[in-house]
This record gives C-alpha cells, sequence and structure tokens, in this order.
C-alpha cells in the first residue's frame, strides 16, 4: 500500500523490469491499467485477478482469471492502448514476458509460451467470428458490456460429468468449451476451459464453442464446430453459416452437437 493507504498502482511497470521473468503483487494491486500502454504478456504462477472495463463512470467485473491464465497478451503483438483494467486479487505471482522475451525464448524454450499462443490463437478466432458477424449485421454495437452471474449445469447424465455433478460459475468470459484431447497441454491450437470426455465416434469437436459477453449480453458462439450446437431449439455452427446467437431466457438450454446428442446443458444468466 501507498503512504496514503491507498493500494499502488502499477501501471508502467513493463519499462522497469526488462530483466525479470517472475514478480509478486498483493490483492488490489493494478497490474494493467485501461487506456495505458505495455508491451507484456502475463502468465498467472500463482493467486487470481480480475478483470474490469470501463463502463459510463463505474468499473465492471467482466471476468475472474486464475492459475494458468494469460492476461495482456495482445501487448506482445499491437501498441494499441490496453483495453481493460486487471487487479490482484490476492497475493499473485506472475510471469512477466515482453516482445524480446518472447523472441528469445521462442528459440530457446518455446514450451514456455504455448500459454500465450493459445490465447493469441484464441483471440484471432474470436476476432474473426466478430467481423464475419459484424459483415452479416454492421449495426451491432460490439463494445458494451455487463456484468452477469452465469451459472451452467448439466442435464443427462454425460453432461453432469463435465463438472462432477456440481454446478459451475462461468468467471470468465470467453468461457471455452470443447472435447478432452490427451495432447492439451501441448498443442497450441487446442485452449478450453472446460473439457468434455468424449468416446468415438465423436461429435464434440476440440474447439467447439464459446460463452461470451458481447453487446450487453450473454451470447453463444461457434468456434468452428463441425456439427454445432442447438440454443433454445436454434442450430448454430456445423454448416449453418450462423455464428453465434445470444441467450434472451434466464434459463438457456445448449445441446453440444446435433439434436440426437447426450451432452445437453442448462445455463442461467442473471444480470447482477
Amino acid at each position: 500500500m501507498d503512504s496514503e493507504g491507498g493500494y499502488k498502482s502499477i501501471v508502467d511497470f513493463d519499462q522497469e523490469i526488462p530483466k525479470q521473468i517472475t514478480k509478486t503483487f498483493q490483492g488490489g494491486d493494478i497490474i494493467i491499467e485501461e487506456g495505458t500502454k505495455g508491451s507484456s504478456a502475463y502468465v498467472i504462477l500463482s493467486g487470481a485477478v480480475e478483470v474490469l472495463k470501463k463502463s459510463g463512470d463505474k468499473q465492471v467485473t467482466v471476468a475472474t482469471l486464475g492459475e494458468g491464465r494469460v492476461f495482456g497478451e495482445m501487448g506482445l503483438i499491437e501498441d494499441r492502448p490496453r483495453s481493460a483494467t486487471i487487479r490482484a486479487l490476492s497475493e499473485l505471482e506472475v510471469r512477466i514476458i515482453n516482445r524480446d522475451q518472447f523472441n528469445d525464448l521462442l528459440r530457446t524454450k518455446p514450451a514456455i509460451l504455448i500459454p500465450i499462443i493459445k490465447t493469441l490463437f484464441e483471440r484471432l478466432r474470436e476476432a474473426s467470428n466478430q467481423l464475419a458477424q459484424r459483415t452479416l449485421d454492421p449495426k451491432k454495437d460490439t463494445d458494451k458490456e455487463k456484468a452477469f452471474k452465469v451459472i451452467m449445469e448439466g442435464q443427462t447424465a454425460e453432461a453432469k460429468k463435465s463438472f462432477d455433478n456440481q454446478e459451475l460459475y462461468l468467471t470468465k468470459f470467453p468461457f471455452l468449451i470443447g472435447r478432452h484431447s490427451l495432447n492439451k497441454d501441448t498443442d497450441v491450437f487446442y485452449h478450453n476451459d472446460l473439457f468434455i470426455d468424449e468416446k468415438k465416434p465423436f461429435i464434440v469437436s476440440r474447439n467447439h464453442l464459446a460463452i461470451d459477453n458481447q453487446e450487453g449480453k450473454i451470447w453463444v458462439v461457434d468456434r468452428g464446430s463441425a456439427f454445432g450446437t442447438i440454443v433454445n431449439g436454434k442450430e448454430i455452427g456445423g454448416h449453418t453459416g450462423i455464428f453465434s446467437t445470444p441467450l434472451e431466457r434466464e434459463k438457456n438450454q445448449i445441446i453440444i452437437g446435433p439434436a440426437t446428442s447426450k451432452f445437453i446443458y442448462l445455463i442461467k444468466v442473471i444480470p447482477t
């Protein structure tokens, strides 16, 4: 804390630690501030952070990220201002990688970069989907974000196994869902928050769908699945040419795969 009893802000430390690989923060510390510039990415080694976006004169928490997650990765490839504020929720240790270190590690220790590369690929996929959606409906405003409590639960035995028969609170957006793979830790094209176990013949794609917070709504977004997803009776993905659909109800049913799929979930969306 600073001399006046407030939490210190650490928004420009990218330039202060060119040789440092890890750093520790305390709960309440600001690691990145929305609108500032920086060129480093951060991998969470322990602890958690919250992602805050400005909404009028308030800051809204849109996600929380825990161990193994990445933030600030776009600073590696662009010089635009940071798009969100990142604040430590507890004691936090991160690995910090700037552009020069990224290039060095790519040659010497590429395995360290796998979490960052996975996140960058997912950003690319998300941007591609948004561009396609804007082409279909150019009037859409994708900058509005609101906070929601989003709860996911299984409705079939197969779906309930995905999270041990418990309700799952979604604490980050986009929340990525796909089929389990034995190579999930080393395959840079494979990036999920929820892994679904399935035996052949497969109907769940390795990168199947995302639950995202866009335009003041919670959306289901196809990530290039082969068999698509049925959302409240509407099919997206697969061969439909439809990339996303909003969850308009408080209780929404999604079927991952075709109508015959046993992976059926209920998603509750509660504004906060």
